[in-house]
């Protein structure tokens, strides 16, 4: 069966680039962030770090099935630097990121068009540097079967996905399996733990709790 290969991407590292603009010194945080509490943390850390600096724009984006994001200028013209640092992650389709841009004045002013490229530039090349990590949301299960059922479950939870890794097997009075397997197998592979429940070859199954894994 086909299996899709990832439900959603963010960034592989976090990282900090730093970039020389008409004199003004932009350094882009690049950050990962997976609720909204990741998020002002991590905030707060690059903000406490650069207080001396003009400006400290960021954007973020989060979620899995649905995306949460939000972006300030903090005291730059209106739409000149959260904006473009969300396009970037938009435009990469990440999720679970934070950017923060900061920008210590030159003396030099950049205009609205300066600005807009200034920022973007920045937390491009900083999503850059950090790479794109690619990820599957994975549901959890648990067979109780006998014996016999081991080669046909160990060819079940193989062909829906799941790596040697993603498969513990122990071995007492019953044979028990746990495995992680792409949530976009799961109801096929419920369909068919539900058939050999039905069938009396398996004794048990559960599961089906979302985790996320790279």
């Amino acid at each position: 069966m086909n299996v899709n290969l990832f439900d959603y991407k963010e960034p592989a590292s976090e990282v900090v680039v730093e970039m020389k603009i008409s004199k003004s010194r932009f350094l882009g945080h690049v950050r990962i962030c997976r609720s909204e509490d990741d998020v002002r943390m991590k905030l707060r850390e690059v903000c406490d770090l650069h207080k001396q600096a003009t400006h400290n724009c960021w954007a973020y984006r989060i979620g899995e099935d649905s995306y949460r994001e939000y972006f300030s200028d903090d005291g730059e013209p209106a739409g000149t630097a959260g904006k473009p640092i969300l396009g970037a992650i938009a435009r990469l389709d990440l999720s679970n990121t934070l950017i923060v841009v900061t920008r210590y004045f030159g003396g030099i002013k950049l205009g609205v068009r300066g600005l807009i490229e200034a920022y973007g530039s920045t937390a491009t090349d900083a999503l850059n540097a950090s790479g794109v990590s690619e990820r599957t949301i994975r549901n959890m299960y648990r067979v109780v079967a006998p014996y016999d059922m081991v080669k046909t479950l160990h060819r079940l939870v193989h062909s829906h996905g799941a790596a040697e890794e993603d498969v513990l097997f122990e071995y007492g009075e019953r044979v028990g399996i746990t495995c992680s397997l792409p949530r976009s197998s799961g109801n096929q592979f419920e369909n068919a733990l539900e058939e050999l429940l039905n069938m009396g070859r398996i004794f048990s199954w559960n599961g089906g709790n979302e985790i996320g894994k790279p």
